[in-house]
């Protein structure tokens, strides 16, 4: 049964909003509540029935006590602004946010009950939907066709050749997708045993599927991530692409090369960051989300108030756009400066324990996981974004306590 509801329950996860009786019944909302229950059970069994001593190391404690202490206030001040100052909040940011106190309820019942079972299940679960993902992206990119629950399933049609699967828009979806990119490399080639050629074709199918998406952030990530874990196998590729080129400069008309030549200054031109107005954009949301501490005494805005806060600034500079395209900052806007703090404390701490235990891939996983939220348009009901986090801090280790 744990087996099952395990795998239902990441299943759910990575379906993300996708395949719903409706906006508001997908898979997830299903699935939760009986993966609650029964875990929850399994809990009560082995602390309270036999009397089993729980064994978890202080980040995981520190880690329940930030999500904890981050839903209390959260919605604390949302209660009394709505009472005081009578703010408007949406009811269903409202339920959401009851939601994902269960997911994260859920994820670590499910770690303290069947550790073991749960890491085991995860890698798998991760590759089959890291698969999945592959093949509906490629799908969208050449037929332009999307599930409803995309923002780019009415767009023009020139527009539609960039995928979401099953994200609302690409930006999300290249950040989980790079996510799980790192994640399955480190765990099924941990030794970097796995042959070049096949190494090599993962790569390059990921970099183009990303770059499809037009997520300039998380392209560099999984550049990055890959020069770093396979620093030969750059210099290979980057060997055998001159090779590639030299031998169609010998082989090709002198007009098919200089249409070649053009395609990659293009291509340079469109990952130019200083001449994108969304780099613009992105500036004076920051700028804005960094000041709004002052309009709310530190306590934050309460549960989703991110896009409401950004309605109230008159600033052309914005065009409009509402979403901070920042989880930390998202974060401040919303719960404050403290939970920033406490945030920011419990990755300082993963980083540090994962260095000293020259736990290196795990340790750059963590960096790019934070970075890539900031290309996220909103990340607070990103579902996987939290799997994630909380798996980084379970497998982070720690000195144990009881």
């Amino acid at each position: 049964m744990s087996y099952l509801l395990i795998f239902l329950f990441l299943t759910s996860i990575f379906c993300n909003v996708a395949f719903g009786l409706g906006p508001n019944l997908y898979p997830l909302r299903l699935v939760l509540p009986v993966t609650l229950l029964y875990f929850s059970v399994l809990f009560f069994q082995k602390v309270i029935l036999f009397k089993e001593k729980l064994h978890l190391n202080i980040i995981v404690l520190l880690s329940i006590l930030f999500f904890l202490y981050s839903f209390l206030q959260t919605s604390m001040v949302s209660y009394l602004r709505f009472d005081l100052l009578g703010s408007h909040y949406e009811l269903n940011a409202i339920l959401n946010y009851a939601f994902l106190a269960g997911l994260i309820t859920t994820i670590y019942l499910i770690i303290i009950t069947k550790k073991d079972l749960f890491f085991k299940q995860i890698k798998y679960s991760i590759l089959l939907f890291y698969l999945s993902y592959t093949l509906y992206a490629i799908y969208e990119i050449i037929t332009g066709h999307h599930l409803s629950t995309s923002d780019l399933v009415d767009a023009p049609w020139w527009m539609r050749h960039v995928p979401t699967v099953v994200y609302f828009n690409s930006n999300d979806f290249a950040a989980i997708f790079t996510m799980m990119f790192m994640f399955l490399l480190s765990s099924f080639d941990k030794d970097k045993t796995q042959k070049t050629v096949f190494i090599l074709a993962i790569f390059t199918i990921h970099i183009l599927i990303i770059y499809y998406s037009q997520s300039r952030l998380a392209l560099i990530m999984s550049l990055l991530f890959f020069i770093y874990r396979y620093p030969y196998n750059v210099f290979k590729l980057i060997g055998l692409s001159l090779i590639g080129v030299l031998f169609f400069w010998v082989f090709s008309n002198d007009s098919s090369f200089m249409q070649t030549l053009d395609s990659f200054v293009a291509l340079k031109d469109d990952l130019r960051f200083s001449e994108r107005q969304s780099t613009s954009v992105r500036l004076y949301l920051y700028k804005y989300a960094l000041i709004s501490p002052l309009s709310n005494f530190g306590l934050g805005f309460g549960i989703d108030y991110s896009a409401e806060y950004f309605r109230t600034i008159n600033d052309a500079n914005l065009h409009n756009i509402i979403n901070p395209h920042s989880y930390i900052l998202e974060l401040l806007i919303n719960s404050g400066v403290l939970v920033v703090l406490y945030y920011i404390i419990i990755n300082t701490i993963l980083l540090v324990s994962n260095w000293s235990n020259k736990n290196y891939d795990l340790f750059i996983q963590i960096i790019i996981y934070n970075l890539l939220l900031f290309s996220s348009s909103s990340s607070t009901f990103l579902w996987p974004i939290y799997l994630f986090f909380i798996v980084y801090i379970c497998k982070t280790p720690h000195k144990s306590t009881t």
